[in-house]
């Protein structure tokens, strides 16, 4: 018997790319699914869009108000889920026909997995491939890379919802870091790993999400996240500081502050 998964979408309104993105769900080898579809923002456009999909299979969260984000729109879809393995995937993303069924079947072999993300391809706007995501894979090359900075793919990330309320949801106050905060939460008492697959298309555009600029908060936050990993990795504090100052670095160069 397969175990379920939810299928966690935040989608702001008028979400170009989300009928493609809709379509490589619907033709998923694993069926075994529902689509939490969290409007962050009214859209009858992207309702209109998911209506090809059977309707047992949606379940509509509205957030409480427009554009509330990204964290707060996966809090609401942790929280409507049906399922305790939560798929992320982004309106403008596309999965590989098998990606649900492998992440399920590593899930299922492993019972103390926390987080699971994949390789993935980056296509640009006309669904081309221009270049490739390849993060380390093992967990402890992972937890150890996660220290310096975020390698995880967020839109390719399955994870069991137990876990991430535990830990206490997304942090709303990190806009556009709420996954690598997360992801090093989890380190050091959860197992965190990624697939050697391309099973993933991540579309590169000038409006992506991913492309905003970095908060001084989200940075401290960040930084408390990341010294408390260290220390449960046995990491020293100095150490932990370092691997911060690198990564402040990396994001006042690419103007993210």
């Amino acid at each position: 018997m397969s175990t379920p998964v939810s299928v966690v979408m935040t989608v702001a309104p008028k979400a170009p790319y989300l009928p493609e993105t809709l379509r490589t769900l619907a033709d998923q080898t694993f069926q075994d699914w529902e689509l939490v579809f969290v409007l962050d923002g009214e859209c009858e456009q992207n309702r209109a869009a998911t209506e090809f999909l059977p309707r047992e299979k949606v379940k509509y969260v509205l957030t409480p108000a427009p554009r509330s984000g990204v964290a707060t729109g996966r809090n609401f879809g942790l929280a409507a889920a049906s399922h305790e393995l939560i798929a992320l995937l982004d309106a403008d993303d596309l999965a590989a026909p098998e990606r649900l069924a492998k992440q399920v079947e590593r899930f299922a072999a492993e019972p103390d997995l926390a987080a699971l993300g994949t390789w993935a391809q980056k296509i640009d706007i006309q669904g081309t491939r221009i270049g490739e995501m390849h993060p380390p894979i093992g967990r402890d090359k992972v937890a150890r890379t996660l220290l310096w900075f975020n390698c995880m793919i967020a839109p390719s990330m399955m994870l069991r919802k137990s876990v991430a309320q535990g830990l206490g949801n997304f942090d709303q106050r990190c806009t556009r870091s709420e996954d690598y905060d997360m992801w090093l939460r989890m380190l050091g008492t959860h197992g965190v790993d990624v697939l050697g697959e391309e099973l993933l298309s991540y579309r590169v555009h000038p409006n992506q999400h991913s492309k905003g600029t970095m908060l001084d908060g989200q940075a401290e936050r960040l930084r408390e996240s990341r010294m408390a990993a260290a220390e449960r990795l046995g990491v020293s504090k100095l150490g932990a500081m370092a691997r911060h100052g690198a990564w402040l670095g990396v994001q006042l160069a690419n103007r993210r502050w």
